[in-house]
């Protein structure tokens, strides 16, 4: 049986998989929670973590009420760095607990 078509590749099939069943919202939406410690840098993601993302917001559990002003007066800059990374603009706040 002769191929009338080269094969797909994996990570296209994927995509197409992840668009067909709306998976690509929650894949994304991993992707943000992953890449915070990339973000913000090692020692900041010592002292913070990453809950949860839901309706576009970031929510983020850290150490002390010191390190969550400190966080919240940098908000503006790490939104605009994630947003960029996953190129679109998917976290448009981000919440201090």
């Amino acid at each position: 049986m002769a191929y009338t078509r080269p094969p797909d590749k994996l990570r296209a099939v994927l995509d197409a998989l992840y668009a067909e069943l709306n998976f690509d919202q929650a894949a994304q939406e991993y992707r943000a929670v992953q890449m915070w410690s990339e973000v913000v840098g090692n020692y900041i993601a010592k002292v913070s973590q990453v809950e949860k993302i839901a309706k576009s917001v970031l929510y983020v559990k850290v150490k002390n009420s010191a390190w969550r002003s400190e966080l919240t007066f940098k908000k503006s800059s790490i939104i605009e760095e994630m947003n960029k990374r996953l190129g679109k603009e998917m976290v448009k706040d981000i919440v201090f607990k």
